[in-house]
């Protein structure tokens, strides 16, 4: 019996979530943000993580034609790209959406943060005068708020530095091993010090980066420009691809966290491919479980809609293989319904799998030798 498995390194940090074992296109589809209301506003739980981490929310032909909607001076700016440390001179566009791309963070996060610290977008700085006290050249120079008090002494003056550095700081605090949701953080309310509980990692980013409470700047801008940042930025039942390019193998999830952390935690050596496809979770047809197995030995996973194969694995296999109960619901019957189809790799025992007809039949041609075709193995009804 072959057993699909999907590589993962520490799975007490993933916990036991659903999963998905069929790939497409590297492409991710953002949907179109909605509008907020006022009334939805909550300082413990400020962004969702999806919407901290979509990279895709914006080109940078997107955030240039931002820009140029905009009455302030980013629209023409350019500057180095590593500040007062030099590097090639960029458009501010540029240097905004890589430094969003490079740090997994969304460039209207980093769009936002120019706003509420400096007033970029919607200011039309110019030199100092008795009305404004800083002229263009400090709120370019502070523009991110990284490091820009007197006292600091990590300063980063220039807009480059200021854009990367900001970008740097938001998303690291993503990944801290220092917090995690439930527990609390000390913040300044009104003069004095409260302790909070933020929702989760981008809430506590926005309070890390700028402790006071309750950070309603940021909702407020972000809002303004681009909706809601509550907003699903996935329908429920899309599914996520990564790539272990370490081990030559893939790992599946549909479950948002789980690709929110393999995608920031684990990016070392997964790649995030991108979303192959939804599951139509409405759809009765979708009834057979998906069960999913833990790999002790080897840190990966066997996912298989059999009922046969799921009970031989327990009987027989369960010293190595956990148990971890149902991923989600598929088809067993093709009528109607995409066919996701099986291959074997005869080197690390993993099993790749995807409905691509081309991405099938290129499998079949060029790597015949790694990869044994095993056919159709289930179906998502549409």
């Amino acid at each position: 019996m072959n057993l699909h498995v999907a590589d993962r390194r520490d799975r007490s940090h993933l916990g036991v979530v659903t999963a998905m074992v069929v790939v497409l296109a590297s492409f991710v589809f953002a949907a179109a943000p909605a509008v907020a209301r006022a009334a939805d506003y909550d300082p413990l739980n400020i962004m969702s993580d999806d919407n901290f981490r979509d990279i895709s929310s914006m080109s940078q032909g997107d955030v240039q034609g931002f820009l140029d909607a905009q009455p302030g001076v980013l629209k023409s700016y350019s500057a180095p790209e590593f500040g007062s440390h030099g590097g090639a001179i960029k458009p501010a566009s540029q240097i905004i959406w890589e430094a969003a791309q490079a740090n997994k963070i969304n460039p209207r996060v980093i769009l936002a943060t120019l706003e509420k610290e400096q007033s970029l977008l919607s200011q039309p700085w110019h030199a100092a005068t008795a009305t404004h006290t800083y002229g263009t050249d400090y709120h370019l120079t502070n523009a991110m708020g990284a490091g820009v008090y007197p006292t600091s002494t990590d300063r980063h003056p220039g807009f480059g530095d200021q854009v990367w550095t900001g970008a740097r700081v938001l998303s690291n605090y993503i990944t801290t091993k220092s917090w995690y949701p439930g527990k609390s953080i000390k913040v300044t309310y009104a003069g004095q010090q409260i302790y909070i509980v933020p929702a989760n990692y981008p809430t506590f980013a926005f309070y890390t980066y700028t402790p006071y409470y309750p950070q309603k700047n940021i909702w407020t801008i972000y809002v303004r420009y681009f909706g809601d940042p509550l907003a699903p930025v996935y329908p429920p039942g899309t599914v996520f691809r990564f790539f272990n390019w370490r081990k030559g193998s893939h790992f599946y999830t549909a479950n948002d966290a789980e690709r929110n952390y393999v995608a920031t935690t684990l990016a070392d050596y997964y790649r995030f491919e991108g979303v192959a496809y939804s599951v139509n979770t409405s759809n009765t047809a979708n009834s057979a479980p998906l069960y999913r197995f833990y790999n002790r030995l080897t840190g990966t996973h066997f996912y298989t809609a059999s009922e046969g194969e799921k009970d031989d694995v327990r009987a027989r296999m369960s010293s190595t293989y956990l148990f971890e109960n149902v991923a989600y619901r598929v088809s067993l019957t093709p009528d109607g319904a995409m066919p996701v189809y099986r291959f074997f790799n005869i080197r690390n025992g993993t099993h790749f799998y995807t409905s691509n007809v081309a991405e099938r039949d290129q499998v079949i041609q060029r790597l015949g030798g790694t990869y044994h075709y095993e056919g159709p193995t289930f179906w998502v009804a549409p």
